[in-house]
């Protein structure tokens, strides 16, 4: 790359001759080349920049720090060769890190070589941190050795080829990875996360034990399996009107949710139709990443998801594949805690034009807890500080090793080396258990986080199961049992089956006799709400909710010949109330000969006698 000779042009601070720099012959005066300052995010640009064909060199200074890399002399040293900048250390270092790939930044007062060219962060030197004057001087030559070592290792080469191949998903060790065994030779390779959909974890995507064909470069060991990515369907293909899906909260703010039914297509449910109680605010009831049960209704052409009257045991229908072959990408029991991961949190948007700091109803839960653990970037600094000084230690250790072969020192110096030696191993074992307690303490910080999360997710759910329900305490307007039933069932009929479906299923012939009622009044009130929706599910012949409720004859045992238990020529069935739950309720009741049915009990799961 030419050198830049007008832009940004810094005076050298010594003489050339005392900085170790040759004066220019005859008297000519010494080319000056430039040193640029950027800030970290603007020079992370420009390293990352996949067209960039110049290598580069990252010095970094500490203010009032009395030692410091010239970074004039570097410049003039390197030449044309590569370009120079000079970042101060803190923010802009920090930047700098966040914008480039792990391991790839630089720490304190230190310099390092960034190669340009094919897989360059391969090919990058690890970064020169001197802790003495008297180690500056050989950095200097360092830096101008790994310089030319980086023109002349980027010679282009011949980029592997990928090759159709089938793969066995052997497991996941990370949130965004999945180690396939690609077939027949058994060589591992990798299936990345942010090459499909990122922010999935890809153990949604795929199964272990699940055969996939992709393209497979034995240069990089990736797998791709974007061909067998499956396109979005439409709600209407997978969803029927009242069906109940599973979504995932992509991000919350007090009046509404952005939720996900399939990835990147957001769905907007108001706060009005998570909780009945006006004073809620939707952050206190759901949290990003959490998956949920949401209805889905369509209303003049438009799909609209509620919250509100989801059972916890009703049957949802399953979420769609987003692979070929692959699992359902949403599962309700799925552990919580599975979607934070070392790596991989999970973040989201606030929903455009709401203030997602807006004033809200208190939710019980401490918010201020979190601010007594370190933040990401303080850990992360913190652990990295640690690192280069033990890299630091490690190259000052090599040092002295290599001083004492070359120099032939004597007994005596051989001795004080000696004894530098084990002072400099000993400070590297101290960072070492240093490092070795912050990965302990930031690993110990996560998995309490997880907890934290995890406990916040299911009182929410507590919270939200309670107040999403719309039915009130039914108000007793009959003196007589059957006749407030009678009132009770008309009204769960009009709520439960759509305008245009009330035609087809009109509230067929049907009596209950003194038994169900004494079995109605001592039941809840929540109990009552799920046992009048399944007796509309049976009294109008909904014939899809009811085969979800899975209908069957009373036998007489539980032997499998025995009989069916028969009143007359009448017969006993029964049908799920609940499901998935402690004590779950069943509705007993007689199929008559005459046509209708009989309600005879509402029971426990374990009474199967009418």
């Amino acid at each position: 790359m030419p050198a830049q000779k007008n832009r940004n042009k810094l005076s050298v601070p010594e003489a050339p001759e005392a900085s170790g720099v040759p004066a220019a012959p005859n008297g000519t005066e010494a080319q000056t080349y430039a040193v640029h300052r950027e800030n970290g995010s603007v020079l992370a640009q420009i390293l990352m920049d996949p067209r960039r064909s110049f290598t580069v060199v990252v010095i970094s200074y500490i203010n009032a720090d009395v030692l410091r890399i010239d970074a004039a002399r570097v410049a003039a040293q390197v030449g044309s060769a590569a370009q120079v900048f000079e970042v101060a250390n803190g923010v802009e270092t920090h930047r700098l890190e966040r914008a480039l790939p792990e391991l790839m930044h630089i720490f304190g007062t230190g310099a390092r070589v960034y190669p340009h060219g094919h897989q360059w962060t391969t090919r990058t030197p690890r970064p020169h941190v001197p802790r003495r004057r008297d180690q500056v001087a050989a950095l200097y030559q360092a830096l101008e050795l790994e310089v030319l070592a980086a023109e002349y290792s980027n010679a282009p080469a011949t980029l592997p080829v990928s090759v159709i191949s089938e793969a066995l998903v052997m497991g996941f060790p990370a949130a965004d990875r999945a180690v396939v065994e690609v077939l027949p030779g058994g060589e591992q390779a990798v299936i990345r996360g942010e090459d499909l959909l990122p922010g999935v974890p890809v153990s949604w995507l795929v199964n272990k034990g699940q055969r996939l064909t992709g393209l497979h470069n034995p240069g990089t060991h990736v797998f791709d399996i974007n061909s067998l990515l499956l396109p979005r369907p439409s709600p209407v293909s997978v969803y029927k009107h009242g069906d109940v899906a599973l979504a995932r909260v992509n991000s919350v703010c007090a009046e509404l949710a952005l939720v996900h039914l399939w990835p990147n297509n957001d769905f907007r449910i108001g706060v009005e139709s998570i909780s009945s109680n006006d004073l809620d605010s939707a952050e206190d009831l759901l949290t990003e990443g959490e998956v949920v049960r949401v209805r889905v209704l369509y209303e003049n052409g438009a799909v609209r998801l509620s919250m509100l009257d989801v059972d916890d045991d009703e049957t949802a229908v399953p979420a769609p594949a987003l692979v070929h072959g692959g699992p359902a990408w949403l599962d309700y029991d799925r552990p919580y805690t599975s979607i934070f991961t070392a790596g991989s949190a999970v973040t989201g948007t606030t929903p455009d034009g709401l203030n997602a700091t807006s004033q809200t109803g208190s939710s019980g839960v401490d918010h201020d807890e979190k601010e007594s653990l370190l933040s990401p970037a303080q850990r992360r600094t913190a652990l990295q500080s640690t690192q280069m000084q033990l890299v630091s230690a490690r190259r000052t250790i090599d040092d002295l090793v290599a001083a004492a072969k070359q120099q032939g020192a004597t007994d005596k110096v051989a001795r004080a080396l000696q004894d530098q030696l084990e002072d400099e191993r000993r400070d590297s074992a101290g960072l070492a258990r240093r490092l070795d307690t912050a990965e302990h303490q930031i690993e110990a910080i996560r998995e309490e986080l997880a907890r934290t999360k995890t406990a916040l997710v299911q009182l929410r759910q507590q919270r939200r199961s309670a107040t999403s329900r719309t039915e009130m305490a039914a108000e007793t307007l009959f003196t007589d049992p059957a006749d407030q039933f009678t009132y009770d069932l008309l009204q769960a009929w009009a709520r439960s089956v759509p305008p245009a479906e009330k035609d087809a299923h009109p509230l067929g012939t049907y009596s209950c006799n003194p038994q169900f009622l004494a079995s109605w009044l001592a039941i809840t009130e929540q109990q009552r709400s799920k046992t009048l929706r399944a007796v509309v599910d049976l009294v109008a012949e909904r014939t899809g909710a009811l085969r979800k409720r899975e209908p069957h004859v009373l036998r007489l045992n539980e032997g499998a010949h025995a009989k069916p238990t028969m009143r007359g020529e009448d017969v006993c069935m029964r049908l799920y109330v609940e499901q998935r739950t402690a004590g779950a309720l069943r509705l007993h009741y007689w199929k008559l000969r005459s046509g209708g049915v009989e309600l005879h009990e509402v029971v426990s799961h374990n009474v199967v006698k009418p």
